[in-house]
């Protein structure tokens, strides 16, 4: 069980980025309001899944990694949007989720940081 509450929070924000492929199933335009498809079904997943691994074992490089890939996959998205060369097969909604995931996990790596008392021997 996990006890601290900055790695219960990252793993929650990993479990968003595995469930978010969900999306995918919803056929309603009323409950679809972010695409994610092809490539980017794959990649928020996984990272997502990187997220939930680093949170459970509790290493803090794995949920960087995990924030800062997202940011790098949200920043691709960004690169590509509206463009022939989609990567990852998404629109402004799957740039939007990316980059919230990536803020989040590199905002609770860094609060973590920052509630850690420093020791000066």
């Amino acid at each position: 069980m996990i006890t601290d509450p900055f790695d219960r929070a990252a793993m929650t924000l990993g479990l968003a980025g595995v469930a978010s492929p969900l999306f995918a199933l919803s056929t309603s335009s009323n409950n679809n309001f972010v695409l994610i498809q092809g490539a980017g079904l794959f990649v928020v997943a996984v990272i997502g899944a990187c997220a939930v691994l680093g949170a459970v074992m509790g290493i803090r490089v794995l949920v960087l990694a995990a924030g800062v890939l997202y940011l790098v996959a949200a920043l691709l998205q960004l690169a590509q949007f509206g463009r022939s060369t989609n990567w990852l097969d998404g629109g402004g909604s799957l740039f939007a989720l990316m980059l919230g995931l990536g803020i989040g996990l590199l905002a609770l790596v860094l609060a973590r940081d920052r509630s850690e008392p420093t020791r000066m021997e």
